[in-house]
């Protein structure tokens, strides 16, 4: 589906207008031409914002082609850029950087001074190989939500909240010491993953630059003392392959857990039932700080646009501007990637924290060599909480087999 841009607004336009901080590209202001950008639904009406103030002051129209990203939009993508066919702008979570730069097909972007207005996972989740790529614009993770009808307290550890739950479905006979998404079939390391660096058991490597290697550093005594956690909490009953994400958002809704290990994407449907919530930081069941993974939206030029320069300035000259990443957290719900517009989020204290706690996770490592970990990963994480042998044994031989693959 493609729309040709129209104008969003003269308010919005000239706040946007306002907050330019770097003249535009040289040459294109009244040049011809037009550059086409693939987004989301929710994502379409800022950039129509956005896209007004660049119109005005370069002459280049923006066309848009919305579609939700996948893995066959990044397919076409690819497939597509060598051959002209591919939009000038595309946006994308950041874990598809690794294949998308190795394939060559996106743009370095250089944000400038900018680039201090983001929070420092935004911009190193668009770094690959010591290379800038793309805007960041929207940052989501997993982090803790509590009802506050059925308990005010802040747990220190994991254990402790575990304790609580247990309590209140002694006292207050609800079903579960909490919720968390998983799957049957192939297991959900992400959701989980919070819980695993807390014992220092990181999935990969990283440089000083916080940049991943290959080298994968989740096995070893703090990726067995993880495994063993994962036994427990499987022989316990407080962790259930079967619970689904409907069977664990609609158990939390319902108020049959007093906490929910979720993210942002959870908070519309939490806000439409009236709850009571607090977003907090998910408790270490280890020694170490519980860092779950986070995830980056952005904005990625086509190293083969047809109109490249004005692509360039429309990335790094107006998505960077903080009246843009305000005007896409308002247009879509996502906690920001900007600094700037976190500290502008007025009365929105849920995702506030969400992108606060942010600042402690740890970017979704976008090398490809992450795709041969999901698989073994996640089922051997079903394996351990099922009892279905040795956890120890079980996690080494996981290891074993991503590093073959590898």
């Amino acid at each position: 589906m493609k729309q040709t841009h129209r104008a969003a607004g003269a308010v919005g336009a000239a706040i946007l207008l306002a907050g330019c901080a770097s003249a535009p590209t040289a040459g294109l202001t009244g040049g011809p031409g037009s550059i086409k950008i693939q987004a989301g639904e929710d994502e379409i009406p800022a950039l129509e914002q956005v896209a007004d103030s660049f119109t005005a002051d370069t002459g280049v129209e923006v066309e848009f082609v919305q579609r939700e990203i996948n893995a066959q939009a990044i397919s076409n993508f690819i497939s597509q850029s060598p051959t002209g066919q591919a939009p000038d702008i595309i946006v994308s979570p950041h874990d598809n950087l690794g294949q998308l730069a190795a394939n060559g097909v996106v743009a370095p972007v250089e944000m400038g001074d900018r680039a201090e207005d983001f929070t420092e996972n935004a911009r190193e989740a668009v770094v690959y190989n010591g290379v800038s790529y793309g805007v960041p614009y929207a940052i989501e993770n997993v982090a803790l939500l509590r009802n506050n009808d059925l308990t005010a307290q802040d747990p220190a550890t994991f254990d402790e909240l575990r304790a609580i739950g247990h309590r209140l479905m002694e006292e207050r006979g609800i079903e579960y010491p909490f919720t968390v998404s998983q799957s049957p079939e192939a297991g959900d390391p992400y959701h989980l993953y919070a819980l695993q660096t807390s014992f220092g058991a990181e999935v990969f490597e990283r440089t000083a630059e916080g940049e991943y290697t290959s080298n994968l550093t989740m096995g070893g005594e703090d990726g067995h003392e993880f495994a063993r956690y994962l036994q427990d909490l499987g022989q316990t009953g407080d962790l259930q392959t079967s619970m689904t994400p409907d069977i664990a958002k609609e158990s939390f809704l319902n108020g049959e857990s007093a906490f929910h290990l979720g993210g942002p994407w959870e908070l519309t449907d939490v806000e439409a039932a009236g709850m009571d919530v607090s977003v907090l930081p998910v408790p270490p069941a280890g020694d170490e700080e519980a860092r779950p993974f986070v995830g980056v939206r952005a904005f990625f030029v086509n190293a083969n646009a047809p109109n490249p320069v004005a692509a360039q300035d429309f990335a790094a000259n107006y998505l960077t501007r903080p009246e843009s990443q305000t005007a896409m957290y308002e247009s879509t719900g996502r906690p920001p990637a900007s600094q700037v517009a976190i500290d502008r989020m007025q009365g929105d204290p849920l995702r506030a924290a969400y992108a606060e706690i942010a600042e402690t996770g740890l970017p979704m490592p976008a090398i490809p060599e992450m795709g041969a970990v999901w698989s073994f990963w996640g089922t051997t994480e079903n394996a351990i909480i099922n009892g279905r042998g040795n956890p120890v044994e079980l996690w080494d031989r996981m290891i074993d087999n991503i590093e073959g693959q590898i």
